[in-house]
Parts: C-alpha cells; structure tokens; sequence
C-alpha cells in the first residue's frame, strides 16, 4: 500500500513539471545504405522483419527503439532510421520519468514513445557524446572483439584436434 500511495504522489510530482523539464537528445536520424535484395532492386530490405518496402514507406525497428524509413537517393535506396540516439554521458544525475512505462512487459511502445525521458535536476543538463567518441568506443569494442576471437581460436588450436562425438 505503501508503494502505490508513493508512485502515486512520484507520478503527481511528474504531472506538475512540463514537458519543458524533460531532457532528451531529440531526434536522432542518420542515413544509413538500405539493404536491398539482388532479386528485388527497388525494395528496401528490412533485417529486422524480413520484409521488403517500398520508397517511402516505413516500418518499426522493434525489437530496438526506432523507426526506418525507405528512401531513393539518385540511383541508390538509403534506410532513414529515427532512433532515441545515444546515451547521455552524465545520466547517473537524472532520473528516467517514463521509467515504469519503459519496464513494462504487456505493451510494446513504438518510437517515440519507447525512448527515455529525463528529468535533471536544476543546474544539470544531460551531456552527449559526440561523433568523434562514438566512432572511438566502435573502434574500441570492435578490437576487443577481434582480440576476444583470436583468443579463442589459440585456445582452440592449443587443445588440439577433438574428435566428434561418437567416432573413437
């Protein structure tokens, strides 16, 4: 009882603060070259639902947080993806308003609704990371990724040949 009395006064407390104390990067959309299909040449090709669009149109990127859209660019298809963007580097300041909403497991939000909302105290304004340290921390995991696989093709090579299951 307790609990519900105090989300319900949290939620009064998120009722009086306007949309305006809510932080957020925005829209984040970037371009990306849309996959298309040999057989299908002026159909975008969605990984994320096999499925194949036309110009223009637009699809879910559900299980992630975002929206694709299909759109010619010259004699190319580009994929128009509007995602919630990166994650704030100073977020550990701030609390996520829509936080339940986010949790639940009976409703699937689409995009926009699916990303956080922060809400920062007075004085802290929520800091993102920029290109340049985006495509540094790519780098990054994509090297220990490299090392983690090498790694584990020594190791392999080391046990020595193993034979099948069932063949001795």
């Amino acid at each position: 009882m307790k609990f519900l009395l105090i989300a319900c006064l949290g939620s009064l407390v998120f009722a009086q603060q306007g949309p305006a104390d809510l932080q957020g990067p925005g829209p984040f959309v970037r371009d990306l070259k849309a996959d298309v299909l040999r057989d299908f040449p002026e159909l975008c090709f969605s990984s994320t639902n096999f499925r194949l669009f036309l110009e223009n149109q637009s699809w879910s990127l559900f299980p992630f947080c975002g929206k694709a859209e299909c759109v010619k660019s010259g004699a190319d298809y580009i994929e128009r993806v509007h995602d919630c963007g990166p994650q704030p580097k100073n977020g550990e300041a701030c609390t996520i308003a829509n936080l339940a909403e986010l949790q639940r497991n009976d409703t699937i939000l689409e995009y926009p609704s699916c990303c956080p909302k922060y809400v920062c105290p007075d004085g802290v304004t929520l800091e993102y990371p920029t290109q340049e340290e985006i495509k540094a921390e790519i780098q990054k995991q994509n090297q220990a990724a490299l090392q983690a696989a090498k790694e584990a093709a020594a190791a392999r090579e080391a046990a020595g040949p193993q034979a099948a299951p069932g063949t001795a």
